[in-house]
């Protein structure tokens, strides 16, 4: 009776402290089977999370385009009021109203923004530059009423008619109505206005991309998040089969060791082992692979110079193989004495020498066009999408340019610049062109500074 009871005791025991394998191997397939269920949530999860980044990116780069149409109709309209003040010829005149009355890529940048992003700063930035620019179009009007005079030409687009004349303008003659033109969208109160347009577009897109890298800071966090999430999971299920395949199957103890281990250095899985676990390493790797894309896809500093914010000399590399030789000048800009502007006021002044020529290039030069900073002091312009000779435009944005640099009036020591320019209008290299902007350049050099050369075959070559 006593032994009968002492047997009964340690069977429940034996009961209480210890699990039959059949029960260990039942209770880890269900925790394999319920890991594996949320792990699959997981990652849905994490796909889905990808959408509100993918989103972000996708709404960044429309309102960007957005703001760059703007800017680069209003460069549009003034490079074909100039060009038509300049050379007279009636296509710029017509070029000018088919954008301003049909293609309409300001109005339409505005809608674009107002769907997307309603009653925020960058849309009023940009509703700003919008107001800017069509308080310039009364010069343009002006100007353009001016060359019709002078061209004694009667067939008036409607708008014009009604710019009212003063008897001194009208008893003047052709040539100093075409000066009068020319001043009034060369002058620096035109650029002046030019100068807040692009501002209030430069404001417009910091505000774009502050609100994008807010949201995508957040969708980051939620992502990260959940591949945290994800990890944890996988890693408690590695475990978990690691623990029941030790006692079954101890043969795929090696795969599941070797994803912990690629998952602690940042790595993608190896595809090996077993055909569930083939299909989770695909999906871990395929998120691996679309993370790693999306942060190459924001790299911007391999291809600007960090001082300048210009295209440095990989993104130079880059651009010229992209250009047209055609329909491309390349300018190849000195600052000049800038040796002596260091020695004489220090790097640093220096540093702010060369940003204040970088912001009067790009001031001068339409959006669409590519500025890169190859040197020390050395600049690069790539003028594209030329359909006429621009000698006297490129000549007039130059002394545009020194007159800027010689204003002393912000602090900055005056300084100019020397320009070579090479304009082919053939199919050649784009080493080509460079070679005949460094001579340009060089004869500029030789002969004061101050001032830019266009490269001719009579040009001597320096030693």
């Amino acid at each position: 009776m006593h032994r009968k009871c002492t047997d009964v005791a340690r069977s429940r025991m034996f009961r209480k402290r210890y699990l039959s394998l059949k029960s260990v191997s039942n209770a880890m397939v269900v925790i394999s089977i319920v890991i594996m269920i949320f792990l699959l949530l997981s990652e849905y999860v994490v796909l889905r999370s990808f959408e509100p980044l993918y989103q972000a990116t996708t709404e960044y780069i429309e309102m960007q385009s957005a703001a760059g149409s703007l800017m680069s109709a209003s460069d549009y309209l003034t490079e074909e009021v100039q060009c038509y003040t300049v050379c007279g010829d009636r296509k710029h005149l017509d070029n000018y109203f088919t954008e301003a009355e049909v293609t309409k890529r300001r109005e339409n940048a505005i809608a674009t923004m107002e769907a997307t992003l309603p009653e925020s700063s960058a849309l009023r930035d940009l509703k700003e530059s919008m107001a800017q620019s069509v308080a310039l179009m009364d010069r343009e009007y002006y100007a353009m009423r001016l060359v019709l005079l002078a061209q004694n030409d009667t067939d008036i687009p409607e708008i014009l008619e009604d710019i009212e004349l003063s008897d001194e303008v009208l008893a003047m003659s052709p040539d100093e109505l075409v000066k009068l033109a020319q001043d009034t969208v060369f002058d620096d109160a035109y650029y002046e206005v030019k100068a807040e347009i692009r501002s209030n577009i430069e404001q417009c897109i910091s505000d774009i991309k502050t609100t994008t890298y807010d949201n995508q800071r957040e969708a980051e966090r939620k992502v990260h998040t959940n591949i945290v999430i994800m990890i944890i999971l996988i890693v408690v299920q590695s475990s978990a089969t690691v623990a029941m395949l030790w006692i079954t199957l101890n043969f795929e103890t090696k795969p599941i060791v070797n994803a912990v281990d690629n998952i602690r250095k940042n790595e993608s899985i190896p595809e090996e082992g077993s055909k569930e676990f083939r299909i989770l390493a695909d999906a871990y790797n395929g998120m691996f692979d679309f993370y790693n894309r999306n942060v190459e896809n924001l790299n911007y500093k391999a291809s600007h110079d960090e001082l300048t914010g210009l295209y440095n000399r990989t993104g130079y590399d880059v651009i010229k193989k992209s250009i047209n030789p055609m329909t491309t000048a390349m300018m190849v800009i000195d600052a000049d004495e800038f040796k002596t502007i260091n020695d004489t006021y220090g790097h640093a002044i220096g540093d702010l020498v060369l940003k204040k020529i970088s912001k009067v290039l790009t001031q001068n030069f339409r959006s669409n066009d590519y500025i890169c900073r190859v040197g020390g002091d050395e600049f690069v312009v790539f003028v594209v999408k030329l359909t006429d000779d621009p000698t006297e435009l490129i000549t007039n944005k130059v002394n545009q340019i020194n007159s800027q640099l010689a204003d002393t009036s912000d602090g900055i020591p005056a300084t100019s610049v020397s320009v070579g320019v090479a304009f082919e209008k053939a199919d050649v290299d784009p080493s080509v062109l460079f070679r005949h902007a460094d001579i340009a350049l060089y004869h500029v050099k030789m002969h004061g500074r101050h001032g830019c050369i266009f490269y001719e075959e009579s040009l001597k070559k320096p030693d």
